[in-house]
């Protein structure tokens, strides 16, 4: 079956099953335990939102052991996470994301962390703790979030201060590989009007590779964090104060070289000879490699009503540091063909803020409105240390810094209006405006052969020229985005929605760039239309939900980059997607729940693009991270045991085949693969403890986490290994 008529066969199935539901009418049970979500800067059932979202409780979090977006990720259709490393993880959603390490450049994804966007992608993947529940919006969101939203949204809400009570909440664990895990909340009310929360994470573990020639590990990490808030009533307005930090520490990364089917011969025998008798996590990459992560930022929000209308301010300043040192080849010394050193050091800082007017009139109608104002300011440099040997040439090497200081700005005004056309029938238009703007001054330097003929690699060869001097550099652009759906309930139990949304995010200026032209010639923007149909629906009296969506992008100047030989190539290609996903849960008996999720996705390049070093032949290629199908299934059941309830929890993750270049190099391919997680808790039905057991990949499913191409060899980072571990959990007071 070619694409088109899975396309074709996927989306009339989706429409029949949609209206059969529609046309069911199962009346929705009072006592249904759905969550409630923010995701259109209201509260609202996330079975009323016309947005395909996911939606994770704390208790969903806890219970399917997530810790971090990784976890969100495996479980949420159409989402795939990876990680360059833990400064540049990589977030796609439908199809959608970057791996731009640009200082002037942004991610696909926006990330928020309590409705403050996260201008590096660094600093939003940080490790989850007293976390209230994670959105997931997939698709454009081009009104109400706006900023590089294009591919989605994942909204991080961290719990608030609670008044009506005072706690606290300890967790202890260990597990394999000596990890190590300790987390403190502590909640309670300071004075009549006001209160106060402090949350404390500590987290470590040994590596789960080893550096052949030392015998030390690789991939150990370890992390804590801290996040304090105060909440305060003052007359008609209410107050929210907030500080974290989080500090990660991580060791170099094993990684291997994977022959693939285009290996150069000559390549074949010497890689096979430095690999006999050595697994996928015993590498030569240099024990001395390293990650480093610092992450802080402070939060004021201010609430208060005039009249009908709602009010609110959002004052956030966050600031991030990261750096690394990596071996890219994992080859030893002697005899490799090819060392390639990657150092890096990136400090960022950021400042927000949001102002929002909202109001619910008297016929249901809603309206949202505000102005949204953003700053930042990031310093980068990157050095690149090459070392070829035979049969490669030796004016492969080289030594070359690339600095960038950039700034970017954005400010927009937006609206939203929902409003009912009749009892069942409701809708939504919306807009923004937005400017953006970029200011670059970049260096490429040659730290061995200044003004020689060859400055190395990534920066030669030629016409590649040493530009030590620096380049400047400034672009704006001033982009409209809008929304417009309809959603209709039919029966009390069934929402059906379409809507056709235009995504936007501004262009960059490429980081690793061969000339100063190149350095200051940015890329231009991207813009998608998004049309989609969907319904969500809630059936068996309420202890069931079934929701579905099926959509179409038509993606114009998508900024891609790949890796052609050690140079990093950026341009703009064009694309088409389509898809559809599916949840589904059903609250069985008292006893017994199971659910899943699916997305089917069809992501093509329709366009080549052309670069510095010539044309990319991208046309009919698929996108980076798409996985044609992707499915979660979990079972989960609660019996009462010895005087207490025992809860168990398995989750099936699989992603279908992907690559990682646009090229679609075959050494680049990921193939599909599962994992099972799995928690298992019992906890005294008179007493505020438990205790669990966890493990995740439980069958040692052996998989990449990240792949970099070079001379047709695919540079692979595993993911872990099987781990187990078991926690103890104790509330007091409360």
């Amino acid at each position: 079956m070619n694409r088109s008529k899975a396309w074709l066969r996927l989306s009339v199935g989706a429409m029949a099953l949609t209206g059969a539901l529609a046309s069911a009418g199962t009346a929705i049970a009072q006592s249904a335990e759905i969550i409630t979500v923010t995701a259109q800067r209201r509260e609202q059932s996330v079975q009323d939102v016309p947005v395909a979202v996911s939606a994770f409780s704390a208790a969903d979090l806890r219970d399917s052991s997530i810790a971090g977006v990784e976890g969100i990720a495996d479980r949420t259709p159409g989402f795939t996470m990876t990680r360059f490393n833990i400064g540049e993880p990589q977030l796609y959603i439908r199809g959608i994301g970057s791996t731009s390490d640009s200082a002037a450049g942004d991610p696909s994804v926006a990330v928020s962390i309590d409705e403050v966007y996260i201008g590096r992608a660094g600093g939003g993947a940080l490790s989850f703790f007293d976390i209230e529940r994670v959105e997931v919006l997939r698709g454009p969101q081009g009104t109400l979030y706006g900023r590089n939203a294009a591919g989605g949204a994942v909204n991080i809400i961290s719990a608030r201060p609670d008044a009506t009570q005072s706690f606290g909440e300890f967790t202890f664990g260990y597990g394999d590989y000596n990890d190590r895990l300790f987390s403190a909340v502590l909640n309670g009310p300071l004075g009549e009007s006001a209160a106060g929360r402090l949350a404390f994470l500590y987290q470590a573990h040994d590596g789960y590779s080893e550096s052949v020639p030392s015998g030390s590990d690789l991939g150990g990490a370890s992390t804590w964090g801290v996040r304090g808030a105060v909440s305060w009533d003052a007359g008609n307005w209410s107050f929210l104060a907030q500080a974290d930090y989080a500090r990660d520490r991580t060791d170099g990364q094993a990684r291997v070289p994977v022959l693939g089917p285009n290996t150069n011969p000559a390549f074949v025998p010497l890689i096979g000879a430095i690999r006999a008798g050595l697994n996928e996590r015993q590498s030569f990459s240099d024990p001395s490699t390293f990650q480093e992560r610092d992450s802080w930022g402070v939060l004021f929000r201010a609430d208060t009503n005039f009249g009908d209308m709602d009010f609110t301010s959002l004052t956030s300043y966050r600031g991030l540091e990261f750096s690394w040192f990596d071996d890219l080849g994992g080859l030893p010394v002697p005899p490799y063909v090819l060392r390639v050193e990657d150092i890096n050091e990136d400090e960022a800082w950021q400042f927000t803020q949001e102002f929002r007017l909202s109001r619910t009139l008297d016929n249901g109608a809603f309206w949202v409105a505000g102005l949204y104002l953003f700053h930042e300011e990031v310093d980068r440099n990157e050095r690149f240390i090459v070392d070829a040997r035979p049969p490669l040439p030796a004016i492969a090497s080289g030594d070359v810094t690339f600095f960038q200081e950039a700034t970017n700005q954005s400010a927009a005004l937006f609206a939203q209006l929902t409003m009912p056309l009749a009892d069942t029938l409701n809708l939504t238009v919306g807009g923004r405006l937005t400017y953006d703007s970029k200011e670059i001054f970049a260096r490429g330097v040659d730290n061995v052969t200044p003004g020689g003929p060859f400055p190395g690699i990534p920066l030669g060869p030629p016409p590649g020229q040493a530009y030590p001097a620096g380049a400047s550099g400034s672009e704006s652009w001033t982009e409209p985005t809008w929304r417009l759906a309809l959603d209709w309930h039919p029966s009390d139990n069934v929402m059906l929605y379409a809507s056709y949304d235009r995504g936007y995010k501004s262009g960059l200026y490429p980081s690793q760039a061969q000339s100063a032209v190149q350095a200051t010639t940015p890329l231009d923007p991207e813009i998608l239309d998004n049309f989609e149909v969907g319904m969500k629906s809630t059936f068996a009296e309420g202890r069931g939900i079934f929701n579905l969506a099926a959509f179409y992008t038509d993606y114009q100047s998508l900024q891609v980059y790949e890796l052609l030989g050690l140079n990093l190539a950026t341009s703009n290609a064009d694309a088409e997607i389509r898809g559809v996903e599916a949840e589904f849960a059903l609250q069985a008996n008292d006893y017994f729940q199971f659910g899943g999720s699916y997305a089917y996705l069809d992501a093509q390049y329709t366009s080549d693009a052309v670069s510095g070093l010539g044309v990319l032949l991208y046309n009919g290629n698929q996108l980076t991270r798409s996985p044609e199908h992707q499915y979660n299934v979990y079972v989960a059941l609660d019996l009462p045991v010895a005087a207490g309830t025992a809860r168990a929890r398995v989750d099936y993750n699989w992603t279908g085949d992907y690559f990682f270049d646009p090229s679609n190099a075959p050494e680049t391919l990921v193939e599909s693969y599962g994992t099972v997680d799995a928690r298992l808790s019992w906890g005294p039905d008179d007493a505020n403890w438990d205790i669990s057991l966890w493990g995740r990949n439980l069958t040692d499913e052996l998989y990449p986490s990240h792949i970099i191409k070079n001379l047709d060899i695919g540079f692979t980072v595993f993911a872990p290994p099987r781990t187990f571990g078991a926690q103890f959990r104790m509330r007091l007071g409360g």
